[in-house]
This record gives C-alpha cells, sequence and structure tokens, in this order.
C-alpha cells in the first residue's frame, strides 16, 4: 500500500516499518519535514507492532524496580495523551486483578502498587483502582473460579488495535510530506564522505543505493544482524523478550484478567478482544532466529494449563483460533535476569564523516510517541533546528478509513 519510489538521496532514512519508525517518520514530519524516507522489508506493522498484547499500558509490574518508575509514569501520561490523538484506536479497559488464597503477590503488596500506579498517572489518570466484591468481580470477569482467591481490586489501563495505529500514524506521516517504501530489504550500510551509503533490494529484486545523512536503524532484532552484516560493530548487545498469545471465542468478559504465576512470576492477561478472547504472557527469553518466531506447543500448553488452575471455564486447545507470537529487543544490563532488565529503551550512535545513525534497543508500543519525539529532538539538533513535534496535537493525526479493515483482519492474518 505503501510504495513511494525510493529516493537517491535524504536528510534521514529510517530503516523499518513497526511503531517505532513509523512514529520517527510521523514525529520529523510532524516538525516540518519532508526530506525523510522509511523503507520496510515487508509491510508495515508486520512483526511484534502487529503481535503485541494490544494494550497501551504503564507496566504494573514494572514498579517491582524503582528504577523503572520514570518508565510508567511517561507510560501514564502517554496513555492519556493516546486516547485523545487517537481515540477510535486507544480507549480505556477495567482490569480484575484477583488475589490468589495461595501463593502470589500479597493483598497488601498489590494494594500499595496499585495506589502508587494511580500517584504515578497523577491528572493523566484514567480511573483509580478500586476493592471489589466477589459478585462485582464475577459480573466483570464471569469465567474465574472464585474459590481460588480472597480479595479483588479492579484498576484501568487502555486497549488498542495495534496495526491501526502503526498505519495512522503512517498514513498521517504520508500526509505530511514523508515517504514510506514497503517491500525494500536492506543488504548493507556504509560509511561515505557525505554520510551513508545503503544497499537495498527492492520488491522486484533489483538494487538500489540511498545516499543519507542521518539513518535510524529501528529494525528490532535484526538492528544488529545489519550492522554486523555490514562490519559495524554495534554499540550495545541486546536479548529477545518473546511475547505468546493464543485467541479463543468470545468467553463474555466485561473486564481484562490480570493474573500471577507464582512459580515464575509471570503475568498472565485475558482479554476480551475485537469480539474475540486473548490470553498471553511475556517474559520468555527468545535466542532462535527472529525470522521464524511461533507459538510452541510448550508455551500453548503452559498458557492454558497455568490460566485453567483459575478459571471455572477452562480454556480448551481444541477451541483456539488462532497463535501470534512477538519479539521486544532489550539491550542487556550485565547482573539482571530477563525479568529483572529495565523496560526502559537505549539508543547506541555511530558517526560516520558527515553523518550519524541511532539504533534503538527496546522501546514500548505505549511510550513509542514520547521515544519518537526523543529521537526527533535528537536530529533537530544535529541539523541546528529547534522546531518542536506536534504529534501530540490532533491536527497532525488523520484517518485512513482503508486500514481498519486490514487490521480487523488480524485473526485472520495470525492463523495463516
Amino acid at each position: 500500500m505503501f510504495q513511494q519510489p525510493l529516493p537517491q538521496r535524504v536528510r534521514v532514512l529510517i530503516l523499518g516499518g513497526g511503531i517505532h519508525g513509523v512514529g520517527i517518520l510521523h514525529d520529523l514530519t510532524s516538525r516540518g519535514w519532508h526530506d525523510v524516507h522509511l523503507i520496510e522489508q515487508r509491510t508495515l506493522g508486520y512483526g511484534t507492532s502487529s503481535r503485541s498484547t494490544k494494550l497501551i499500558h504503564g507496566g504494573l509490574r514494572y514498579l517491582q524496580r524503582v528504577h523503572d518508575f520514570p518508565l510508567v509514569a511517561e507510560a501514564l501520561r502517554e496513555r492519556k495523551l493516546l486516547m485523545e490523538v487517537a481515540g477510535d484506536l486507544v480507549h480505556p479497559l477495567e482490569f480484575v486483578f484477583p488475589i490468589l488464597k495461595t501463593g502470589g503477590v500479597s493483598r497488601f503488596k498489590v494494594k500499595v502498587g496499585l495506589t502508587l500506579y494511580d500517584f504515578l498517572a497523577g491528572r493523566q489518570n484514567i480511573g483509580r483502582h478500586q476493592s471489589l466484591t466477589q459478585g462485582e468481580a464475577l459480573a466483570l470477569a464471569p469465567i474465574i473460579d472464585a474459590t481460588k482467591f480472597s480479595r479483588y481490586f479492579s484498576f484501568w489501563d487502555c486497549q488498542t488495535d495495534d496495526l491501526a495505529l502503526v498505519r495512522r500514524a503512517a498514513h498521517s506521516a504520508v500526509k505530511l510530506g514523508g515517504g514510506i517504501s514497503e517491500g525494500q530489504r536492506v543488504t548493507k550500510i556504509a560509511r561515505a564522505a557525505d554520510g551513508w551509503l545503503v544497499d537495498v533490494v527492492r520488491a522486484d529484486g533489483s538494487p538500489a543505493q540511498i545516499s543519507c545523512l542521518y539513518i535510524v536503524n529501528a529494525l528490532g532484532p535484526w538492528a544488529n544482524r545489519i550492522l554486523e552484516a555490514s562490519g559495524i560493530e554495534p554499540t550495545h548487545q541486546a536479548l529477545n523478550n518473546k511475547g505468546s498469545h493464543l485467541v479463543f471465542p468470545d468467553m463474555g468478559l466485561k473486564a481484562g484478567l490480570f493474573l500471577q504465576s507464582p512459580e515464575d512470576n509471570r503475568i498472565f492477561f485475558v482479554l476480551p478482544w475485537l469480539g474475540k478472547t486473548l490470553v498471553g504472557t511475556t517474559e520468555k527469553a527468545f535466542t532462535g532466529s527472529p525470522d521464524q518466531v511461533d507459538v510452541t506447543q510448550d508455551e500453548v500448553d503452559y498458557l492454558i494449563g497455568h490460566c485453567n488452575r483459575y478459571l471455572s471455564t477452562p480454556l480448551r486447545e481444541e477451541n483456539i483460533e488462532a497463535t501470534f507470537a512477538g519479539l521486544r529487543w532489550l539491550a542487556v544490563e550485565a547482573g539482571y535476569s530477563l525479568s529483572t532488565t529495565s523496560r526502559s529503551h537505549v539508543l547506541g550512535t555511530i558517526s560516520s564523516e558527515r553523518g550519524m545513525m541511532v539504533t534503538l534497543y527496546g522501546g514500548k508500543l505505549s511510550t513509542y510517541r514520547a521515544l519518537a519525539e526523543e529521537i526527533g529532538d535528537k536530529i533537530c539538533s544535529r541539523f541546528g533546528d529547534d522546531t518542536r513535534s506536534r504529534t501530540s496535537q490532533p491536527d497532525v493525526w488523520f484517518n485512513e478509513k482503508v486500514s481498519f479493515a486490514v487490521a480487523r483482519d488480524a485473526v485472520g492474518r495470525f492463523g495463516e
């Protein structure tokens, strides 16, 4: 759908058409920049940006580390902002957080965490947490087994159509003068006297070369691969955090479920989504090829087995309508496990004779706009431009009606 011709020379070239690459394009074009182009090997949002848990959230479980408090506060601010600029795609969703009778986080700690969550949201809060009676909890989530729980809380976050959000930002960026070319594979990056030279294979197999001053490497799990293939040493090492998801028929949920696994401290989400029920979890290291990320039988068994311990209406494998998995690429922190590695992003910068390349490590769907603004500020300062981002303003967002048919068919695509 986005098939603009490849430029021969451009000021900023963005590699990768996920939410972060598209967000950076939208940010720069909102500042009035037109000499900006994005290339994507497949289609926009093909990878993790359409295979997420579909949440715009602060990250309640990140409150386990004081170091991540600023990230949570930023995500909570962005949650409210995205509701304001794309309210048809980002909407509030109530969650039920049941407290296990045996094991798991205590009622006191959950209460403290939810109170802190509300505090960090401040005036941007979309709904305060509260205690629920068993009847109130069952009215919102009738599939839970009440015999397993002692107390219930509710809190609020947001749900989104992630693929539609990617395409909305992309369409808005193009309307503002940016360029996007899908089906273009980057094969090599080389320093040049005038910045960088990027070798590309077009969709028809023919070669092309793009000259640019600034590169934003937003290729996620493929970012270090292209650097290493080009003989460029990455600034950081990284690991992949895999999220696995199962799609079931509608099970009558009126709220999301936030469930605990005491054995390994993982969190499970059971969510209403596009007339279906979505079950998912993260916090699993992935060491395979990012080109082949599927939900394995072990992960299906794990999700169903752990969730069914707490449900009165059990999940059954034969009722699965689709499965999908995505990767989140995180900079490695020495001495930390995957579950305790900070979710804050890291920017790795590499200079050429005139230009610069920024490689993105990490980043959350919830905070993609703020991260794009940070990178946009970095690029603009390089060129002595003090123009500010306008992506927090509704007037730089344009509704693309045709994209939603694609986004609503996401379940069918995952079932391929």
